[in-house]
């Protein structure tokens, strides 16, 4: 059977070939973007970054794959689309309809101000910790609608190392500066 889904969002082609093989087209893929094949239990398989900008192609053999539910991930500055897809006897099943997007939380840093912003159409919270020179200075549980926004003002006057761990939809993110 031949079948070709498109994912609407991401631009992701996938066209199944005989059965075997799996052709892969990511469209307007930028020069270090990280594509990603991860299984069930969240353990990576299969990892490659992105050598230039423009289309991606790339056929994959999925016959040496367990049955069982895997993602293909494609992580980019501020995203990461991500394609289900079930295999069965050594042969990939792209879930087109079930393809989503999670927007990363981004952080600023203007002066002692560390802004934290986050996308999130499906409103899940953001948990937000900022650390000190490895020490917990601040913690909180932001919640609200399809933007999250927080602005964390720093004493000016304690230099060092400071980190800010966000987590959200199953996954962390981190980000290290200096004042």
């Amino acid at each position: 059977m031949l079948g070709t889904l498109t994912s609407y969002a991401t631009g992701t082609t996938l066209v199944d070939k005989k059965g075997t093989e799996a052709k892969v087209e990511l469209v307007n893929v930028k020069k270090g973007q990280r594509l990603y094949i991860i299984d069930s239990e969240g353990e990576i398989l299969y990892q490659e970054r992105i050598k230039k900008d423009g289309t991606f192609i790339k056929n994959f053999d999925f016959t040496s794959l367990k049955d069982g539910l895997y993602t293909l991930e494609l992580n980019k500055d501020f995203q990461i689309d991500i394609t289900p897809f079930s295999v069965k006897s050594g042969r990939a099943i792209f879930k087109n309809k079930e393809v989503k997007t999670i927007f990363k939380p981004v952080v600023r840093t203007t002066n002692n101000k560390v802004l934290v912003s986050k996308f999130d159409f499906e409103a899940t919270p953001l948990q937000v910790t900022i650390y000190y020179e490895g020490d917990v200075i601040f913690k909180e549980t932001v919640k609200g609608g399809n933007v999250l926004q927080r602005v964390y003002k720093l004493r000016k006057d304690i230099k060092g190392d400071y980190r800010v761990v966000m987590k959200a939809n199953d996954r962390t993110y981190s980000n290290e500066f200096s004042l």
